[in-house]
Parts: C-alpha cells; structure tokens; sequence
C-alpha cells in the first residue's frame, strides 16, 4: 500500500482515530469497525515511520545546517549560505554513525544550493527524488534537520518535524517556484529534505518567514523544489567546485501594472498591484528583448507549456531554470499565439544589500544590467533625492553600480553630490531620469 495514493488525505484523522480507539479499548472491547479504523491507522503509522528511517539514515550534519544524501556514491545536496562558500566540510551522516571529509562539487548562489562529494568508497544510505507534479496542497510531508544545532554536540540524531504542503509555486525573491510548508523549520535546519510520507525528496528547506525580527518558525517555511533540483544536479557534479547559474528572462522590457482601490482606506487610496496577465508594457529599442523578438503589447500565456499567470510566475518558472536554457515562449500578439524560441542569458549571483546611510535597499546586484530598488526609507537621502522602489540604477557617478558599489558612495565627503541614473517603469513605458543625492 502507498500512502501517497490511498491514504494521504485521511491520515491526520486516522491518527485521531488511533488514539480513541486505544483509549476506548481500554474501556470496552473494540466492535469490528473501530478495530479496522485501528488497524488501518497503526499500518499507517508504521509506513510513516518506516519512511522517516530510511530518510532520517540519509541525513548529513553540515556546518551549521543540514543536509541529505541523494546518491550512494556520496553526493550530498545541502544549501550555498550553509555550505557553499568553503571547498571542503567534514560531515557526519547520521545512517553510518561516521564522519566524511567532503569536497564542494559545485554551488548555487542565486538558487541557495550546494552539492558536496564525500570522500568514501563504501556505499551510503540516501533518499530517493520524488516528483513535484504529484504533490498536492494538503499533503502532508515532513522535514529532517538539526535546529538550532541541538543535536550536534552529543552527536544526536537530526528532528522530524511533521507538516502539511500549504501551497505550490511561491516565488520569494531567489526562492522563485517554492514550495510552501508550516512544518517546524528553524535556523539549523537550512539545507535539510523536505520529504513526501513515502519517503521521496521532494525540496531542499532554506528560508521561513520572520516576525518581529526573531529567527524562529512562524509556520510559513519555503523549499526549493525537487524538479528546480534535478535541473541543477548534473551540473553540479561538473562544477569541479565552481559555480552553476541561473537563466532570466532577456533585459530590456517592462510589464504593464494596474491600479487598484483599498476600499477599506476609503475612497482615493490607490495601491499598486500586478495585473493578473504577463503584458509586456514597453521593450527598449536595442535590447535583449527586441532581440528575441518580444513586443509591446505581448501577453505571456506559457513557458514550455507550463501555464503563466502573471509577471511573477512568469520570472519564477524562467528563473528556476539553467542559463542556456532553450524555452519555448507562447506570447497572445494582436489576438494571434505566437510562439517564441531562445536560450536563457545568465544570470548573475547577487548579495542583496542594506545601505542605512543612503536609505534605501538594492537586489540583485547584477554588474552592468543595474541594480533594482527594494525599499526606499522615508526622508532617507535616496527618498529625498527622488528614488522609487521599483527604480533601476544602471550608473552612479557615470559608472556601473558593481558589487560593493556602496562603499564608493560612502567614501565621498559629506555634502558632496552623487549623479544617479536610473530606469524607471510608468504607464507610458521605460523613463530615463537622472537625480543627484547629495551625500
């Protein structure tokens, strides 16, 4: 029996079953139908904990964080900010009650993987991948991982963490096709499995949402999911300790926002809101965009088949692929399907970067192709100076913002002026506008 195909749905209620048939045993003899509830719910039980054996076996204690076993010569996939800054880690797989001296195959930064190779001969326990088209929202699943590292100092074994699949497709930044879960996930589980009942890995857990700045689980937690991971698998093993990029969709081109009324602020409170379509608003003239042929006007109907719903799902399914990537693009041009064909440019790592003295937070820092703007502080030096959220920075000082662009500005003198140029989106298209911020 499988518990993902016959099961999966009833298993929270079985196990509330399970404990009120026992207690009710203790008082009367059980009739035949509580005895089959019973039975069912105790085989359930054991195919779960027989799933949490054999992946719990597989488990690696990486650093400060997690990781898991997913071949038996040894690799093991854990994330880049655990494990993918350092060319070599010694880790313990919890299956073997041995310790491995691991080298970096190759990592990850924009999609927050690694993938380690421990120097051994003997075969290791491993996890099996499992396959992101049969998860369902409400399926339960479970994480393995060492929060708040409790384990490691008495060489314990990792934490089990029962939860529930509440979405799919969640884009987060660089998390751009996650799958969300309100299972335990805490600081030290970053780079542990996020497994199906049945013990298939179906993501790699990095990220949970924070509140009021404490780094604790709040019942939102996101995976990078197992079909972003096979992608990536093979070329991490030819890394050789390098690193593997992602795709993105071509420079170049704005999509089109609408307005939206909070009717609970009252008449005349506008918020800014996607529209629920990929419409290309404007594409600039000499871009990687008029290059593979997008136009304003475009609608994005799919990538490879796979259905868009607006401009985030659109750069979530693009950005969970290879750079070099061959999609197949179908744009709704003058009410006709077109079908666009190209390979995916590469995208670059990026440390997202808080600047307090200028007031203002910048993501992807991508040399070159600009700087987008995150968050504006209110009566900041970029507020004053006219900066948006939204902006892209393409110069400062007539130069390119490279990666630690910031500590140029920082080194002027007070009272000096830094000339910004940026690309803004507006309804009628891509605005060029220069402002200086005085430092």
């Amino acid at each position: 029996m499988h518990i993902a195909s016959h099961h999966f749905h009833r298993l929270a209620a079985l196990h509330a079953a399970c404990l009120l048939c026992a207690v009710s045993s203790l008082a009367f003899a059980a009739s035949d139908t509580d005895a089959e509830t019973l039975n069912t719910a105790l085989r359930i039980e054991a195919e779960m904990t027989n799933a949490v054996d054999k992946a719990t076996s597989a488990f690696a204690f990486v650093g400060y964080g997690s990781g898991i076993v997913i071949s038996p010569d040894g690799y093991i996939l854990s994330n880049h900010h655990v494990a993918g800054e350092r060319s070599q880690w010694t880790v313990r797989v919890f299956g073997t009650r041995k310790y491995y001296v691991c080298d970096l195959a190759g990592t990850d930064p924009v999609g927050d993987l690694c993938l380690l190779k421990a120097r051994t001969s003997e075969k290791l326990p491993y996890v099996e991948f499992g396959e992101i088209a049969a998860l369902k929202v409400g399926q339960q699943c479970f994480t393995i991982g060492d929060p708040f590292k409790l384990a490691d100092p008495l060489d314990g074994p990792p934490a089990v963490s029962l939860g529930t699949i509440s979405a799919l497709h969640r884009f987060q930044q660089y998390y751009s096709d996650a799958i969300q879960t309100d299972a335990a996930i805490n600081p030290g589980n970053s780079g542990g499995p996020l497994v199906t009942l049945d013990g298939k890995l179906i993501g790699i857990t990095g990220q949970i949402m924070v509140r009021f700045g404490a780094r604790s689980n709040t019942g939102i937690g996101y995976s990078i999911p197992v079909d972003q991971i096979k992608r990536f698998v093979e070329p991490l093993k030819a890394a050789r300790g390098g690193i593997v990029y992602h795709g993105r969709l071509p420079n170049g081109m704005a999509f089109a926002q609408s307005k939206l009324y909070d009717e609970r602020q009252g008449i005349g409170s506008e918020i800014f809101a996607d529209t629920q379509k990929a419409v290309v608003n404007s594409v600039e003239p000499g871009s990687e965009a008029e290059n593979f042929h997008f136009q304003a006007g475009d609608t994005v109907l799919s990538v490879d088949n796979i259905p868009v719903l607006n401009q985030w799902r659109l750069k979530g399914i693009v950005q969970s692929y290879l750079e070099g990537t061959q999609v197949s693009i179908k744009v709704l041009r003058n009410d006709r399907p077109v079908q666009l064909q190209f390979r995916l440019p590469r995208m670059l790592p990026f440390v997202a970067a808080q600047i307090p003295e200028l007031g203002l937070d910048v993501d992807p820092a991508v040399a070159g192709n600009g700087l987008h703007v995150s968050r504006v502080v209110a009566s900041g030096l970029a507020e004053r100076a006219g900066v948006q959220p939204d902006d892209v920075i393409v110069m400062v000082d007539g130069k390119p913002p490279v990666y630690r662009w910031q500590f140029d500005v920082l080194k002027k003198p007070v009272g000096s002026q830094v000339s910004i140029e940026i690309r803004r989106s507006t309804g009628t298209g891509i605005v060029p506008r220069t402002l200086t911020m005085v430092r």
